[in-house]
């Protein structure tokens, strides 16, 4: 996978300013208060107005807007990171795969309400016994004369209650082709034959919530395959590391949030007429959080800089984003005792995000899990 660097103007000039005035201005919505619905919807707007969207989809070369979009996402995470998820599937998911990999047919019938309307298309994967591993893949779309007849189940499909599309991967079985072919589909949310089942006990913040998609029986036509048979295997590994690369963005993003506002809390609370801070172990636990959420970033921003990447670099930075969130995120809540902090206090909020998305993001890949605890040192 190539990623070169580009002066991607409005996506770059979105980032600077959330560093500056816009992020102090999201705060106020997000991070100092419980944000609302409207909230969510004014913010979206925000960027969908300043021209996010159409400078993504009028580019060229799709990928190498790929580094200036993954600092946007990390830096957006920081204050409202359900926001940065929804951009992820809205731009990666909807734009960019229509834009690299698709027919003059299809950017007809999608791409211009993906960026100019409301449609809106997530990611399904990830399967129940499977995890993402390909071969052990269950969802299968088998070749027919007039387009295809999929059927299959597949856990986590984040965002459901606001896709309108699903980019859907799976088995593909076609009697001239070699075994294990793969490939992405394009279906639409009211098509006969898709059951979306949303699981009670896995709420999360909106737009984080998942369900269960399940295909029963469903015919397409080949408008809603993407890319080919010769080069289905080039369009969805990018997929996936796009997907990869975005993922590690958001939960380094929500990570550094908690750690920045979790430190600033210990300073300011006292305890037993000590401050919180000059507790040894207090300290010796954000020293350690530190050292490993710096290390991981500067992992995560050497990656951007590499003009060639390959699928198991760019796997293994979100395995060691996955852990050091979780590490990380767990810990600082653990300090100050997640049962005594209210409701609505955001660090709560943050974990709600940091669970959502490692469940999106699990994998049964063990050995690249084991990679990921290794990283002990900063590149050089």
């Amino acid at each position: 996978m190539r990623i070169g660097a580009l002066n991607v103007n409005i996506i770059t000039s979105c980032t600077e300013d959330l560093k500056g005035y816009l992020g102090q201005e999201i705060a106020k919505d997000t991070i100092a208060r419980p944000y609302t619905s409207e909230d969510f919807q004014k913010w979206k707007n925000y960027f969908k107005e300043k021209g996010l969207y159409k400078e993504i989809a009028e580019k060229e070369i799709a990928e190498e807007t790929i580094p200036a979009l993954c600092e946007f996402i990390y830096t957006l995470s920081q204050y409202f990171p359900t926001l940065a998820c929804y951009f992820m599937s809205k731009i990666l998911f909807g734009i960019l795969t229509l834009k690299f990999s698709t027919t003059d047919r299809q950017k007809e019938m999608y791409l211009a309400k993906l960026v100019e309307g409301d449609l809106f298309a997530t990611f399904a994967s990830k399967e129940l016994e499977s995890g993402f591993e390909l071969k052990r893949m269950q969802t299968v779309a088998r070749k027919k004369e007039a387009g295809w007849v999929i059927n299959g189940v597949k856990e986590d499909v984040v965002c459901t209650e606001d896709a309108d599309l699903f980019l859907m991967l799976g088995k593909i079985d076609v009697s001239s082709q070699e075994k294990n072919q793969y490939g992405l589909f394009l279906l639409e949310k009211n098509m006969p034959g898709i059951m979306v089942n949303y699981d009670e006990s896995k709420k999360s913040e909106s737009p984080l919530r998942t369900a269960t998609l399940t295909i029963k029986n469903l015919t397409v036509g080949e408008n809603q395959f993407l890319g080919n048979l010769q080069n289905q295997y080039n369009v969805f590994n990018q997929v996936l590391d796009f997907w990869n690369l975005l993922l590690a963005s958001m939960l380094l993003g929500s990570t550094r949030a908690v750690f920045d506002q979790g430190l600033e809390h210990t300073l300011e609370i006292n305890r037993f007429g000590q401050r919180f801070m000059d507790a040894p172990y207090i300290r010796q636990q954000f020293a350690q959080y530190k050292t490993e959420l710096e290390v991981t970033e500067h992992y995560f921003f050497f990656i951007l800089q590499q003009a060639e990447l390959q699928t198991i670099e760019v796997s293994q930075l979100k395995f060691k984003a996955m852990a050091v969130s979780e590490e990380i995120i767990n810990g600082i809540l653990g300090i100050f005792g997640f049962a005594t902090l209210p409701p609505d206090n955001v660090l709560r909020r943050y974990k709600s995000i940091s669970e959502a998305a490692n469940s999106v993001g699990e994998s049964s890949d063990f050995y690249l899990k084991k990679i990921s605890k290794q990283w002990t040192k900063l590149p050089s």
